[in-house]
Protein backbone atom coordinates (compact mmCIF):
# COMPACT_ATOMS: atom_id res chain seq x y z
CA UNK A 1 0.00 0.00 0.00
CA UNK A 2 1.27 3.78 -1.15
CA UNK A 3 1.33 6.05 1.17
CA UNK A 4 0.08 10.02 0.28
CA UNK A 5 4.05 11.04 0.41
CA UNK A 6 4.82 8.52 -2.15
CA UNK A 7 2.60 10.11 -4.75
CA UNK A 8 4.04 13.39 -5.12
CA UNK A 9 7.54 12.69 -6.18
CA UNK A 10 5.84 10.17 -8.40
CA UNK A 11 3.57 13.09 -9.63
CA UNK A 12 6.25 15.62 -10.07
CA UNK A 13 8.55 13.72 -12.08
CA UNK A 14 5.15 12.73 -14.49
CA UNK A 15 4.34 16.51 -15.26
CA UNK A 16 5.04 16.31 -18.96
CA UNK A 17 2.49 13.37 -19.08
CA UNK A 18 -0.28 15.42 -16.39
CA UNK A 19 0.34 18.18 -18.66
CA UNK A 20 -0.10 16.35 -21.86
CA UNK A 21 -3.44 15.12 -20.59
CA UNK A 22 -5.16 18.65 -19.97
CA UNK A 23 -4.12 19.33 -23.53
CA UNK A 24 -6.25 16.29 -24.82
CA UNK A 25 -8.74 18.08 -22.61
CA UNK A 26 -8.39 21.32 -23.99
CA UNK A 27 -9.00 19.81 -27.23
CA UNK A 28 -12.12 18.08 -26.57
CA UNK A 29 -12.96 21.82 -25.21
CA UNK A 30 -12.53 23.26 -28.42
CA UNK A 31 -14.73 20.81 -30.10
CA UNK A 32 -17.35 21.34 -27.87
CA UNK A 33 -17.08 25.34 -28.78
CA UNK A 34 -16.84 24.01 -32.74
CA UNK A 35 -19.96 21.90 -31.67
CA UNK A 36 -22.24 24.60 -29.98
CA UNK A 37 -21.10 27.12 -33.19
CA UNK A 38 -22.31 24.73 -35.43
CA UNK A 39 -25.65 24.75 -33.95
CA UNK A 40 -28.88 26.04 -35.46
CA UNK A 41 -29.53 29.66 -33.59
CA UNK A 42 -32.76 28.62 -31.86
CA UNK A 43 -30.53 25.77 -30.20
CA UNK A 44 -27.53 28.15 -29.01
CA UNK A 45 -27.34 28.93 -25.02
CA UNK A 46 -27.75 32.90 -24.34
CA UNK A 47 -24.76 34.49 -24.17
CA UNK A 48 -25.16 34.26 -20.23
CA UNK A 49 -25.45 30.80 -20.10
CA UNK A 50 -22.59 30.33 -23.12
CA UNK A 51 -19.76 32.07 -20.90
CA UNK A 52 -20.61 30.63 -17.79
CA UNK A 53 -20.98 26.91 -19.56
CA UNK A 54 -17.44 27.70 -21.42
CA UNK A 55 -15.31 29.08 -18.46
CA UNK A 56 -16.66 25.83 -16.53
CA UNK A 57 -15.91 23.25 -19.38
CA UNK A 58 -12.29 25.42 -20.02
CA UNK A 59 -11.38 24.76 -16.08
CA UNK A 60 -12.65 21.13 -15.40
CA UNK A 61 -11.92 19.18 -19.20
CA UNK A 62 -8.38 20.16 -18.56
CA UNK A 63 -7.99 19.04 -14.83
CA UNK A 64 -10.26 15.92 -15.35
CA UNK A 65 -8.28 14.10 -18.16
CA UNK A 66 -4.98 15.25 -15.59
CA UNK A 67 -6.65 13.88 -12.88
CA UNK A 68 -7.14 10.61 -14.16
CA UNK A 69 -3.50 10.17 -15.74
CA UNK A 70 -2.15 11.01 -12.48
CA UNK A 71 -4.41 7.84 -10.83
CA UNK A 72 -2.82 5.82 -13.47
CA UNK A 73 0.37 7.27 -12.29
CA UNK A 74 0.20 6.65 -8.80
CA UNK A 75 -1.49 3.26 -9.51
CA UNK A 76 2.10 2.27 -10.89
CA UNK A 77 0.87 1.96 -14.68
CA UNK A 78 3.47 2.72 -17.43
CA UNK A 79 1.60 5.53 -19.84
CA UNK A 80 2.91 6.94 -22.75
CA UNK A 81 2.61 10.47 -24.21
CA UNK A 82 0.38 9.19 -27.14
CA UNK A 83 -1.78 7.39 -24.46
CA UNK A 84 -1.60 10.58 -21.81
CA UNK A 85 -2.97 12.35 -24.82
CA UNK A 86 -5.67 10.01 -25.30
CA UNK A 87 -6.84 10.30 -21.63
CA UNK A 88 -7.41 13.60 -21.58
CA UNK A 89 -9.28 13.50 -24.30
CA UNK A 90 -11.46 10.80 -23.80
CA UNK A 91 -11.90 10.97 -20.17
CA UNK A 92 -14.30 13.99 -19.73
CA UNK A 93 -16.53 12.77 -22.62
CA UNK A 94 -16.82 9.08 -20.86
CA UNK A 95 -17.36 10.87 -17.21
CA UNK A 96 -20.04 13.29 -19.10
CA UNK A 97 -21.84 10.01 -20.70
CA UNK A 98 -21.92 8.07 -17.12
CA UNK A 99 -23.65 11.37 -15.82
CA UNK A 100 -26.06 11.63 -18.49
CA UNK A 101 -27.05 7.90 -18.16
CA UNK A 102 -27.37 8.29 -14.62
CA UNK A 103 -29.75 11.27 -14.84
CA UNK A 104 -31.77 9.48 -17.61
CA UNK A 105 -31.51 6.53 -15.54
CA UNK A 106 -33.26 8.58 -12.66
CA UNK A 107 -35.70 10.30 -14.55
CA UNK A 108 -37.08 6.65 -16.09
CA UNK A 109 -37.17 5.45 -12.42
CA UNK A 110 -38.95 8.45 -11.15
CA UNK A 111 -41.53 8.74 -13.86
CA UNK A 112 -42.26 5.01 -13.78
CA UNK A 113 -42.65 5.06 -9.70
Amino acid sequence: MWSNLSAVPLLLSSTTLLYIAGFGGMVLFGLKMVEHFNRKREEKLSRRRYIIYMIFLLLTLPLLGSAVVAIYIINGDKISPVLAFQIGLTSPAIVQSLIIAAADKRYVHRSSG
